[in-house]
């Protein structure tokens, strides 16, 4: 008697519990994985934008009047003439694309709220424009606030 060709029912449903089981394992771990690049990249850019309003300070002996002047204003770096800034860095907590607007208020004022950053000019300080709790969605970030770090 000859068999057919083909797989029977049984090991087509064997091969598809296993191809599961894998999926169940690597899933999870992609999972979460965008918006933890998105919150250390955004961490990031933040510390950069306050390091170079130190060094503007250090070097002009006074704090920008607005982000903007880091991106126009130069030094001399061993004379070599170099802009504090070439282009102002993205945050991406308000969108996957990253937003690098600027805002250049007062600390009293409170935040717009439309994503990218706001200059605190009377205490030269670099704040997210994200005013509110993050959700579950944020993994491990979850309940800070980006304006607050």
């Amino acid at each position: 008697m000859k068999r057919p060709n083909g797989f029977t029912l049984l090991e087509i449903l064997i091969v598809i519990s296993i191809l599961a089981i894998l999926a169940l394992a690597v899933i999870p771990n992609f999972i979460g994985f965008d918006t933890e690049a998105r919150i250390a990249t955004t961490k990031s850019n933040l510390d950069m934008l306050r390091s170079r309003i130190t060094l503007y300070r250090a070097k002009e002996g006074a704090y920008p009047k607005s982000l903007d002047d880091l991106t126009t204003e130069t030094y001399q770096d061993a004379e070599i003439e170099k802009q504090y800034l070439e282009k102002i860095p993205s945050e991406l907590m308000s969108s996957k694309k990253g937003d690098n607007t600027i805002t250049d208020q007062l600390s009293n004022e409170p935040l717009p709220s439309d994503g990218g950053w706001v200059y605190l000019t009377d205490k030269a300080k670099v704040v997210i424009d994200w005013n509110e709790e993050l959700s579950k969605d944020w993994g491990d970030s979850k309940g800070q606030n980006p304006s607050e770090w």
